[in-house]
């Protein structure tokens, strides 16, 4: 189902800042920029619950020493993230 521009701008500005982080970490993991891939996972830390806040920052330490591993995990937790968020209402 497409989402209205209503809907999109509906949503909060945690919802938005989450989003554009998500789409940070792709672009960093695009371009093996593991850096900022550990800032990605460290900034998204606190826009989410338990569990997800102690994988990413997992992540974050990852992303410095297995770039391999911080990138398949990037791939893994980026969809749970974006499925904790609230649905828009």
């Amino acid at each position: 189902m497409a989402t209205s521009r209503h809907d999109s701008l509906s949503r909060g500005p945690a919802t938005r800042a989450v989003g554009t982080l998500c789409v940070g970490g792709d672009w960093a993991c695009a371009h093996g920029d593991l850096e900022a891939l550990g800032d990605v996972a460290a900034r998204l830390v606190s826009y989410t619950p338990e569990p997800l806040h102690r994988e990413l920052v997992a992540l974050s330490g990852l992303c410095h020493t297995d770039p391999d591993q911080a990138t398949a995990a990037w791939l893994q937790l980026k969809g749970r993230v974006l499925r904790s968020l609230p649905a828009p209402s």
